[in-house]
């Protein structure tokens, strides 16, 4: 029973590896090649190897024929463990962040990404589309549109996300822009200084996509912010969540250490 138990868990673990290094290969032929595939197909190929019997056998069977052979296997095993509970670790706080209920009416800070020449792109655009969600139904609620305009940009972010809130319906006047900031810790050092100008609701809703609401949440704390901060999560394609989730499991770290 034990034996068909483990089988079990393997074949799960073995599949599951398959799945998700579809999702993270795919985007490289899109030109979407980062710190977050690399590591996490890596992570699945580990995966998948010692989740298939034989395939583990004859790995381990081929390393342990010597000392430095066995020591490297054993350093690879216990690096891609420690990377894999991490990982896990990581990805539950991230859900925990993404699931903070705002407050009524919060003021929407919605974060930039860039802005293509023929409109928002598609992390921009499910930005958007969450904001617009949150403000159709929360009619007294307003949004600041946070972000500045790059070299390879034809306008700013905060300009983009304006006129693409316009055209969908939303009323202008619940539109506040912030169009001078050039990362994530400048947004939302912007964004909070628009709403104190402005007199809006202190009250927080973030809106950005998932795997990035935890990172925000720490740079609010590294900046004293205290407000009620929930989170209004984008539209992302689900093609790119893992990218970019394994690829914030390095950028938290590094959020941390050198703020």
């Amino acid at each position: 029973m034990k034996k068909i138990i483990f089988t079990i868990i393997r074949s799960i673990l073995a599949i599951l590896a398959v799945i998700l290094a579809g999702f993270l290969v795919v985007p490289m032929g899109q030109g979407i090649i980062n710190i977050g595939n690399i590591t996490g197909t890596a992570l699945c190929v580990w995966i998948f190897c010692v989740s298939v019997a034989p395939i583990h056998r004859a790995i381990r069977k081929f390393f342990c024929r010597h000392k430095f052979t066995k020591f490297l296997y054993r350093f690879v095993n216990v690096c891609f463990i420690i990377f894999a509970v991490y990982g896990t670790v990581v990805t539950s706080l991230m859900t925990w962040a993404a699931l903070q209920t705002p407050s009524e009416n919060a003021t929407v800070v919605v974060l930039g990404a860039q802005v293509k020449p023929w409109g928002p792109s598609a992390v921009l655009n499910g930005r958007i589309s969450g904001a617009q969600r949150y403000l159709e139904e929360h009619e007294n609620a307003n949004a600041v549109l946070s972000g500045g305009q790059g070299n390879d940009e034809p306008t700013s972010e905060a300009q983009c996300m304006y006129d693409t809130l316009t055209k969908r319906g939303i009323d202008e006047n619940r539109l506040y822009m912030e169009d001078k900031s050039t990362n994530t810790t400048e947004n939302i050092e912007n964004s909070v200084q628009v709403i104190e100008d402005n007199n809006l609701n202190s009250g927080l809703a973030i809106a950005t996509d998932f795997y990035h609401q935890l990172r925000v949440r720490i740079i609010m704390n590294q900046l004293g912010i205290e407000e009620n901060v929930g989170a209004v999560n984008s539209d992302t394609s689900i093609l790119y969540l893992p990218v970019f989730t394994v690829r914030e499991w390095f950028a938290l770290p590094y959020q941390v250490l050198f703020r």
